[in-house]
């Protein structure tokens, strides 16, 4: 567990700072520092994923297709044990998007997430991302039914 000023646990930004670093890095297998076992992940939609084994999965499918990531830190507010960030990826997408396949093409899409943090690591997670901008950019058009 991250720990700062003596004994005290490791502030919120600290803790999604530490996950940022870690991702980037490339080193999944440390995430545990800084996420529960138990986490729950909430996507839009109402899909959630219970575990962190589960949401490591899974972003090794979506961020797998993700060549050259770049994540940018905008904004962030904490509130007690939760935390807010705004922020922009910028990538080049090589893989299967809504069944059909993309190759080398960048996107830029903006990314917020709320994190409650307990005890220096993330137990809870909600995101929203901008799908629709981002499957713009691969290409994709879609027309109002």
């Amino acid at each position: 567990m991250l720990r700062t000023r003596g004994n005290q646990a490791a502030e919120p930004k600290e803790v999604m700072h530490t996950f940022v670093d870690l991702f980037m890095a490339g080193q999944w297998d440390d995430f545990g520092q800084v996420i529960a076992a138990d986490c729950v992940l909430h996507y839009p939609g109402g899909a959630e994923v219970v575990g962190l084994d589960a949401m490591k999965a899974g972003w090794k499918v979506f961020y797998g297709a993700l060549a050259d990531l770049k994540i940018t830190l905008i904004a962030e507010v904490t509130e007690g044990d939760m935390l807010v960030e705004f922020m922009t990826m910028e990538a080049r997408y090589t893989g299967d998007h809504m069944g059909r396949e993309v190759v080398d093409t960048p996107v830029r899409y903006n990314q917020v997430e709320v994190v409650r943090i307990v005890g220096g690591k993330i137990v809870e997670w909600w995101v929203e991302m901008d799908r629709l901008w981002m499957s713009q950019q691969l290409g994709f058009q879609f027309e109002p039914e």
